[in-house]
């Protein structure tokens, strides 16, 4: 590990000599951002099979971040350049430690490694603004939202939208951001109170006041997003902007580059949500903001060099602390870990996942999700769900199925981080034609569609919307739009989230909360029928 730690100060040394001369420490000032996002409870150290299946190598996590920053820390002090270490949101739920807690436990780590912000991600309120206050207050670090705000549209009690840090004569401002759209992402009760305000119009109001306050440089922390396909997406935003269709301001939702266009004077922003992590940065053309965005699950760590003039207090460039690129992964080959935060966070972790080595099954064959269509984890969750609430139908979304099931032991772990957020299954009795609007609702536009078990149905692009959906048997018997089924789906789903709105409008006495998990009805029905699903003739999609 000697030799990681030297290959990291030779990195660095070698980045200093190429641009001591384009930025001498006596006109410049350099400031190293250390980032994650989306880092769902992933503080234990962990298993990379999404790159080895079978000899999966070690991902050190949150002690290994614990040792990169304090190293990073010392180096500061000692050459005399300042750090920053933040986070852009879903902090905590996804793991047994971090959702088990309700995050407590990541709090404690995030403490004792001395983050500076968190801006507040969607899955944040997976608890309840309540359980969110209290994570706050026991927080050494500010909670970030400006445009979470309560009933008398002032920033929530528990979050501040900004802050600015004085780093060696530089004041940096920091705006925190969460997305706009986490109402329709959450259940009703645990944002009740809260409205999330439009993104750009929100960026338009702090920024002045920021710079008013004395900021010279200007960060956006956000769980806004840069998408996956980000040139291809920042193609597409340049031509509508080319046409005169510049992004709306009030727009809930609005991804970062949109932002950075419609948002004069942010320096830098970094981004999360979607877990998509980029080795260089976006440049907006026209505003010249500069966007990062890191991996999630704690697999990674994002770091950066600013170089800031002096005299001007503006930002001149940047480089990076490891080979040429914004995050690196916490392998545990290339990277020590902190052994005194590793066994705070390991007793955390043994609490929370007591019993949960336990084998339910030997699977033969890994189990796999799929982005659209069907897939063989997709339908095994669907007929389990539809087998436990004696349902007719069921459905689920693409986004709560977090990873797959791989070959070999099965267990309550591994079910834990496939379906980490705890959700109970609603049942609701629908006529036929209300299932049919369902579906049509599902497909509209680009829409991925929808996870089902239950019935055969065939959707068909080619046609016009609300005109898709040919419905031919529901368990195996003609459908019939005007027959009565019962239709089981999370109780996440049951709220509206994801598209499925139309679940709000069915009356209380045509919907039955049962109480029954979603992850335990998969295990009951694993251990009585055996992981066995296939790809049938469930869902055809004609393109």
């Amino acid at each position: 590990m000697f030799d990681t730690l030297k290959k990291i100060v030779a990195f660095t040394l070698l980045a200093g000599i190429i641009f001591a001369a384009k930025f001498p420490a006596d006109e410049y000032q350099r400031i190293t951002v250390m980032f994650t996002n989306d880092v769902h409870g992933g503080i234990t150290r962990t298993e990379a099979t999404y790159m080895n299946p079978q000899f999966p190598p070690k991902i050190g996590s949150g002690p290994a971040i614990a040792r990169i920053a304090s190293h990073l820390r010392e180096q500061g002090e000692a050459e005399g350049f300042g750090v920053l270490l933040i986070d852009e949101g879903d902090f905590f739920s996804g793991t047994p430690v971090g959702s088990k807690t309700a995050g407590a436990a990541v709090i404690e780590f995030m403490n004792a490694v001395d983050y500076d912000l968190v801006t507040m991600g969607n899955h944040d309120f997976d608890k309840s603004y309540t359980e969110l206050e209290k994570r706050s207050a026991e927080a050494d670090f500010p909670f970030l939202g400006a445009n979470i705000v309560d009933q008398n549209g002032e920033v929530a009690h528990f979050l501040k939208p900004y802050i600015i840090k004085e780093i060696y004569g530089i004041k940096v401002g920091i705006l925190g951001i969460g997305t706009a759209v986490t109402p329709s992402m959450s259940f009703p009760e645990h944002v009740k109170g809260l409205t999330f305000l439009p993104e750009i119009a929100t960026a338009k109001k702090w920024i002045p006041i920021m710079k008013d306050n004395g900021a010279e440089i200007i960060i956006l922390s956000t769980h806004s997003w840069t998408p996956y396909e980000r040139d291809k997406e920042a193609a597409l935003l340049q031509e509508e902007i080319q046409r005169g269709n510049w992004p709306d301001e009030n727009k809930i939702g609005a991804p970062g580059m949109e932002i950075a266009v419609s948002v004069p004077g942010i320096d830098v922003m970094f981004t999360g949500h979607v877990h998509k992590g980029f080795p260089l940065p976006y440049e907006d053309p026209i505003n010249h903001t500069l966007i990062f965005q890191n991996y999630g699950n704690g697999s990674n760590l994002g770091m950066v060099n600013f170089y800031i003039h002096k005299k001007t207090k503006t930002l001149a460039g940047y480089d990076f602390e490891v080979d040429q690129t914004a995050y690196v992964t916490l392998l545990e080959d290339e990277f020590w870990i902190d052994t005194e935060i590793n066994d705070m966070i390991e007793a955390q972790r043994a609490v929370a996942e007591e019993g949960f080595d336990e084998v339910i099954a030997v699977l033969p064959a890994p189990l796999r999700r799929a982005n659209e269509g069907q897939s063989i984890l997709g339908n095994l969750l669907c007929d389990a769900v539809a087998w436990a609430s004696n349902a007719d139908v069921a459905f689920s979304n693409y986004g709560g199925l977090r990873s797959d099931l791989e070959a070999g032991p099965l267990t309550y772990e591994s079910l834990f981080r496939f379906l980490p957020f705890g959700n109970r299954i609603a049942v609701f009795q629908m006529s036929g034609a209300e299932l049919d609007a369902l579906i049509e609702d599902r497909v509209m536009g680009n829409s991925r569609g929808m996870l089902v078990s239950g019935l055969e149905v065939i959707v068909d692009k080619r046609k016009a919307e609300r005109d898709r959906v040919e419905i031919l048997t529901v368990q195996g018997k003609a459908f019939d739009k005007k027959a009565l089924y019962k239709v089981a789906v999370s109780d996440y789903l049951a709220e509206g989230n994801s598209g499925y709105d139309r679940l709000t409008t069915i009356g209380e006495a045509q919907r039955n909360y049962t109480g029954l998990m979603m992850r335990e009805a998969l295990r009951d029905y694993i251990l009585e029928f055996g992981p066995n699903t296939k790809i049938d003739s469930r869902w055809k999609l004609i393109k």
